[in-house]
């Protein structure tokens, strides 16, 4: 009888942390809350990188948003403005503009106050993986680089990748 509570127990335990392997890990833009500064996330569910990389370059232009880190998952892309610090009003505007971004994460936008993109948990294996980054039309300030590098190591953090660059590097990411 022992022995058979005992395996039931271990088995709920099991469950439970099958159970919690399967919930999504996500990363929030919010930056500093009380002043409505977030970075841009955009979730691309297409397959082709270069659509990504052009709509990417689109916004930067037209938003003058610093470098885009494009990272691969197993539906698409995700690309990640770590060194613009914008209110979330301009977010949403950001979004709205992006060609191919996913139309749920588009609308989900409209009716938050924040954004948040998946970073681990939802597979088996980790499927986040660096592609490549796409310099910006504008070098950060010192306090985008500041929260900008909090930002990227919570990333780096919960993707379990490693840290591509330290913050110095970052003004040398941008397109002249």
């Amino acid at each position: 009888m022992m022995l058979l509570k005992g395996f039931r127990q271990w088995l709920q335990m099991r469950q439970q942390e099958m159970q919690l392997q399967s919930f999504a890990v996500g990363m929030n833009s919010s930056v500093d809350v009380t002043c409505d500064k977030h970075i841009v996330f955009m979730d691309f569910d297409v397959q082709d990188v270069g659509r990504v990389e052009r709509s990417v370059r689109e916004c930067q232009e037209f938003w003058c948003l610093g470098p885009a880190f494009i990272y691969g998952t197993t539906h698409g892309y995700h690309a990640i403005f770590f060194f613009d610090v914008v209110p979330y009003s301009r977010v949403r505007l950001i979004i709205e503009y992006a060609r191919d971004v996913d139309d749920l994460f588009r609308y989900i936008s409209r009716y938050y106050s924040h954004k948040t993109l998946r970073v681990a948990g939802k597979y088996k294996e980790r499927d986040i993986r660096f592609v490549k980054v796409v310099p910006g039309c504008r070098y950060p300030s010192e306090e985008e680089c500041e929260l900008g590098m909090l930002k990227y190591q919570e990333h780096c953090l919960l993707t379990g990748l490693e840290p591509l660059f330290d913050g110095k590097m970052v003004a040398g990411i941008v397109r002249e």
